[in-house]
């Protein structure tokens, strides 16, 4: 019964209101002071409720002489009535708004902040339904499972899908690139990242710690969307040269390339000494 009460309160009922036409479809064919009885409503207010009642077109009278009886109309004609009201009002509400929203020429530097696991999937696959020529994902193989059957979706309608995936799974659409996963990697990281670019009009990038709460952030603004896009290319570049040259990288930088990621130390220039026939030595 609360529910009821709460639903009929969300439709712009007051409490006297919801009460009062609740007790009525209960029990039907009474008087005021029989319906103020019924459903614990002052008599000092009970007209006043009625009123509103009947101008709401939710009750009509029965009788005559000065003791009128209240009935309930039908509750579906009612709610029928109600829904086509409410479409009209958000159908209209709709193109108004949608109105100011294009006018406002600011709203692609928005960036919302989202902090709830379901949200933000929510939000991936809108923006992977959105997508209507190329789509790039970073992100880890724990993550892609609530993206793959809508960005499988998105390969077999033409979209190009790009995808470096932390791990080694093949889930059989769009050119994966596997990224390595070791340790090191979620150190440099922090945590599982999730960065998901569609048309290179809006990105969504996201946060998944082992302890502590899962974040992300969406924007439309210029500069966030490119700078999300190139983070995804450039470590899809960096997995196309070490499918290339890991034998020679490995011998320059290590098993783990620790000495690649120390950016704040620059490399010296490895001298070799070249000797040209019949002529004299370089230094290259």
């Amino acid at each position: 019964m609360e529910d009821l009460l709460a639903n009929l309160q969300k439709l712009g009922f007051s409490q006297y209101e919801s009460r009062a036409y609740v007790s009525l479809l209960q029990n039907p064919e009474v008087t005021a002071y029989e319906l103020s009885r019924h459903s614990g409503i002052p008599p000092s207010k009970i007209y006043e409720v009625v009123e509103r009642l009947l101008s709401k077109e939710l009750v009509t009278t029965i009788g005559l002489g000065g003791h009128p009886k209240y009935v309930a109309l039908d509750p579906v004609q009612a709610v029928s009535r109600y829904r086509r009201s409410y479409d009209q009002v958000l159908d209209s509400l709709e193109s108004q708004l949608e109105h100011l929203y294009a006018g406002d020429k600011g709203s692609d530097a928005y960036v919302w902040n989202l902090v709830d696991r379901d949200d933000i999937e929510t939000k991936a696959v809108d923006l992977v339904k959105a997508a209507e020529s190329e789509i790039l994902v970073a992100v880890w193989t724990s993550e892609l499972a609530a993206l793959e059957p809508h960005l499988a979706a998105a390969d077999a309608r033409g979209v190009s899908v790009a995808i470096c995936l932390y791990g080694d799974a093949d889930p059989g659409f769009g050119v994966v690139y596997n990224h390595v996963t070791d340790p090191v990697v979620l150190r440099d990281q922090g945590a599982r990242r999730m960065v998901l670019v569609g048309d290179r009009g809006e990105a969504l990038v996201g946060y998944y710690p082992e302890v502590g709460e899962v974040t992300a952030v969406w924007s439309a603004s210029r500069g966030f969307v490119q700078m999300a896009y190139d983070y995804i290319r450039h470590d899809i570049w960096v997995v196309k040269l070490v499918r290339r040259f890991e034998i020679p990288i490995n011998e320059v930088y290590g098993p783990t390339r620790e000495r690649m990621r120390d950016i704040f130390h620059p490399e010296v220039p490895e001298v070799r000494v070249v000797r040209a026939p019949g002529g004299d030595a370089k230094r290259v």
